[in-house]
């Protein structure tokens, strides 16, 4: 079976092209939470000392309206409340996200740009591609593992299946002619439909987009019949029928889309997971990191966070600093054997 688990999960319930489109997925998983500049206006225990005498960025590395986005904007909103000093989100895409990463690795260690990067990143693209500008284990603190993304096997409405075995069927009828998008070469989406094509003997069509919200929202206007997709992105469209979902990748049903069985019970073994991480510049002072580790962990404790990215289909993980350190270097070395097996290319 192929199975990518990272989940050390909080609590035991966390087992639980078109520009104007890619905005709507983002006003409307992002809508609903308090304004930032309110919540970062309105410290109510701000650190003492030296640190942050002034606004921290947060660079995020991918397209808007990424799963990434959505943890790190509530978590952001906590730490300027803790800490006293405006978090700001700053989105830095292209690339597959290695722009914004290696913007990160070369700024100033000093606590004042950070990284919101996920495993895809972090451990996908240094295997993926022949040359990127940072090393994961070298260039980066990692701060805190945030929380977990399963994806559902999604397809339009109009496709003629609604089971995943169905779709295997129809596959296997026409290899090679059933289209599929993802956020481009090398991204997570392009990952597990690998895992997926590998584990089922079947091959579909790589239609490679600029972000994960892009490729969904193709998916859901008819322009390409499949993909997966992180479970945060598409749930809302699973919910009002403009998606059909087929089948999730975690371990059990999530509680957010309970009625899609796993790919495990329709007996296609694979499980899989992505992860949303904070982190920091190699040579950051060691306090500024363990106060960082510190705060987000106790972010993704606060019951209206928890509350919202269980609704969203996320699983909390709240891992602090040196397990986090474990689990990128264990995922860059897992995560290059499953590229080498999987064929992956950057095509």
């Amino acid at each position: 079976m192929y199975s990518l688990r990272r989940i050390r999960p909080l609590t035991d319930k966390s087992i639980f092209r078109r520009t104007g489109s890619t905005l709507a997925i983002a006003c409307g998983l992002l809508g609903c939470l308090p304004s930032f500049q309110a919540a970062a206006e309105t410290p109510s225990h701000p650190l003492s000392g030296a640190y942050p005498t002034r606004p921290v960025r947060i660079i995020i590395p991918l397209g808007p309206g990424n799963s990434a986005e959505i943890v790190t904007r509530l978590v952001a909103q906590k730490l300027s409340i803790a800490l006293g000093q405006p978090f700001v989100i700053e989105a830095q895409p292209g690339a597959a996200g290695a722009i914004g990463t290696g913007h990160v690795a070369r700024s100033p260690a000093d606590g004042y740009t950070l990284l919101a990067a996920t495993d895809g990143v972090m451990a996908v693209l240094p295997s993926f591609q022949a040359k990127v500008p940072f090393n994961p284990t070298r260039d980066f603190v990692p701060i805190a593992q945030m929380a977990g993304i399963p994806f559902a096997l999604v397809v339009h409405p109009s496709v003629q299946a609604s089971s995943a075995n169905q779709l295997l069927d129809m596959a296997k009828a026409e290899p090679g002619k059933l289209d599929y998008s993802t956020g481009g070469n090398g991204s997570a989406q392009h990952l597990v439909m690998a895992m997926f094509m590998t584990v089922t003997a079947t091959q579909f069509n790589h239609v490679p987009y600029k972000g994960a919200p892009q490729a969904a929202m193709d998916v859901v206007s008819g322009q390409i019949p499949l993909a997966f997709a992180g479970v945060p992105i598409v749930a809302g469209f699973i919910k009002d029928g403009r998606l059909r979902g087929l089948g999730v990748t975690s371990e059990q049903r999530l509680t957010s889309l309970p009625q899609i069985p796993t790919l495990k019970e329709q007996g296609i073994p694979l499980q899989f997971a992505t992860w949303t991480g904070l982190f920091a510049p190699s040579g950051t002072p060691p306090e500024i990191v363990a106060r960082l580790s510190e705060e987000t962990v106790k972010a993704l404790r606060a019951p209206d966070v928890t509350e919202r990215l269980l609704s969203l289909g996320f699983e909390i993980y709240g891992i602090p600093t040196e397990p986090f350190t474990e689990i990128v270097r264990a995922d860059v070395a897992r995560m290059a054997e499953v590229i080498k097996k999987s064929g992956m290319r950057a095509d």
